[in-house]
């Protein structure tokens, strides 16, 4: 059985692969995190004998693939008003409980076939860019500084063209029925100037000039690959921007060999078995940005045909067909 590990909100791409699971008949299983918070579903997890129960049957020997799709603790369990900071701390405690349980379920569940393969020391943009930069592909000038003096030296350094985006995932901040979100931003010399001496630590990295931006889903050694091409010279720098505006277009590309190598190379030095690559197209060749595995891959895959939820939904069923767990699943069912 595959069982599919996911988040509900925000979260558009699982269900597209699920219904082509539910088309092919392919047995899956599936648990939002929510879940195990609100109720909805009645689980056991005995710790000492390695097994798990949902609604009272064992799914330990029933799983054999587990698709993750953004599995992570980003919940709200208690409101609370401003400045109660005793509800406050009750709600980061609770969070770092369900954290927790994660990674133990994470442990549980090493020895079985997972997509993504998450490298042991998770998600880092940084440590991405260094293995990319020993795979032989081009990279942006990066720091990471808390220090207005370090900063200034980088903003000339790079002709003044810097950019700046969060080390991690950023979720959404929402307020009433307002929603804000953190982008990568450039970073002009008057915002320079204006940092204090010392400041929260933040990632800056050179403002990449670029011709157009690619997009690629990576699957198992599979390359399918979107570029953005912006006719408005105005362009933001953070092309999610641009996704509402009549002046980008999507078309299929074809990266040379060399690079979509390197990818693959890249790829398996940080033991991931799929991601969502971005890489610049520049006048003298490509600049790898980052890796997220666990980006969102439809629009880009609906703009070239790519119809990559189907592809998925034939990854995991050709893991699960190759286990050859179909008693298992089916004395589960019974």
């Amino acid at each position: 059985m595959i069982l599919v590990l996911t988040y509900s909100m925000y979260e558009q791409c699982t269900d597209p692969v699920v219904d082509w699971l539910l088309e092919d008949n392919v047995p899956f299983f599936k648990l939002n995190l929510e879940d195990l918070v609100t109720k909805k579903v009645s689980y056991c997890v005995d710790v000492i004998n390695n097994d798990i129960l949902i609604e009272g049957k064992s799914i330990k020997d029933a799983i054999d693939v587990i698709w993750y799709r953004r599995f992570y603790s980003i919940l709200d369990y208690i409101p609370f008003g401003e400045n109660n900071k005793i509800l406050e701390q009750v709600n980061e405690e609770a969070d770092s409980e369900i954290k927790t349980f994660l990674e133990y379920l994470k442990y549980f569940f090493k020895d079985k076939i997972i997509m993504p393969e998450m490298p042991t020391y998770g998600e880092n943009k940084l440590i991405f860019l260094d293995y990319a930069k020993k795979a032989g592909l081009s990279c942006p000038e990066t720091i990471v500084t808390n220090d207005k003096e370090e900063l200034l030296k980088f903003y000339y350094r790079n002709d003044g063209e810097i950019i700046s985006k969060p080390l991690y995932f950023s979720n959404y901040f929402i307020k009433g029925e307002e929603t804000y979100s953190i982008y990568t931003t450039t970073f002009k010399k008057e915002m320079v100037e204006k940092a204090p001496d010392k400041f929260f630590p933040t990632l800056f990295q050179e403002k990449v000039s670029s011709l157009h931006e690619i997009r690629i889903f990576y699957l198992d050694g599979k390359i399918f690959s979107t570029a953005a091409i912006t006719t408005n010279s105005e362009k933001n720098v953070d092309i999610k921007l641009n996704y509402y505006t009549d002046h980008i277009h999507w078309v299929n590309y074809q990266l040379p060999q060399d690079i979509e190598d390197k990818l693959r190379v890249f790829m398996k030095s940080i033991n991931l078995n799929t991601g969502s690559i971005d890489i610049l197209k520049t006048e003298n060749g490509f600049k790898f940005i980052e890796v997220n595995p666990v980006g969102q891959f439809l629009a880009p895959g609906n703009y070239g045909n790519y119809y990559l939820e189907y592809e998925i939904k034939n990854w995991l069923k050709h893991q699960l067909e190759k286990c050859g767990n179909v008693r298992k699943v089916l004395e589960y069912i019974n």
